[in-house]
């Protein structure tokens, strides 16, 4: 008889050990020895262990493995892999967000320069072409209005 079975009875009908060594009417320290392969139920003992929890368990020889220490801090270690690999995947996502974000916020920067550069630019040739209005005219020619200081004018 394998002790592994009497503990896959108990986790898939979800009886504590205390809970399957009453129903049998032997101690938890009994129990354990039988999950643990360090004694096995005889006469009377067995008969009752089979009538509680069927021959389906104590016939077959496949067991669940209960973890060992040992197996239980393999598998801490795993889970600590794990949860490094997850922070690692969580802190390159918030790099490529935040390489996202500045790649946003230089495009914003550009286009802001470009509009700002083409409002310069009509206001430069708006202002240039009012000072040539006002040199030349409509028709292109320089306008005279020259008045110089000191001359006479007719009026005197």
């Amino acid at each position: 008889m394998n002790g592994k079975n009497i503990i896959r009875y108990r986790d898939d009908n979800c009886i504590s050990q205390s809970e399957l060594a009453e129903r049998i009417g032997v101690s938890k320290s009994t129990l354990s020895r039988w999950e643990n392969n360090k004694s096995e139920p005889r006469g009377e003992e067995f008969k009752r262990l089979r009538e509680v929890i069927g021959e389906e368990y104590l016939n077959n020889e496949e067991a669940v493995d209960v973890p060992s220490k040992d197996t239980l801090g393999e598998m801490s270690e795993r889970v600590n892999d794990i949860l490094y690999e997850v922070s690692r995947i969580g802190a390159k996502q918030e790099s490529l967000e935040s390489k996202e974000l500045k790649s946003e916020l230089f495009h914003k920067r550009i286009r802001t320069g470009v509009v700002i550069a083409t409002c310069v630019f009509i206001i430069l040739l708006t202002l240039g072409t009012w000072i040539f209005l006002m040199n030349h005219g409509f028709d292109g020619e320089v306008i005279a209005g020259n008045i110089h200081v000191g001359e006479a004018s007719d009026a005197d």
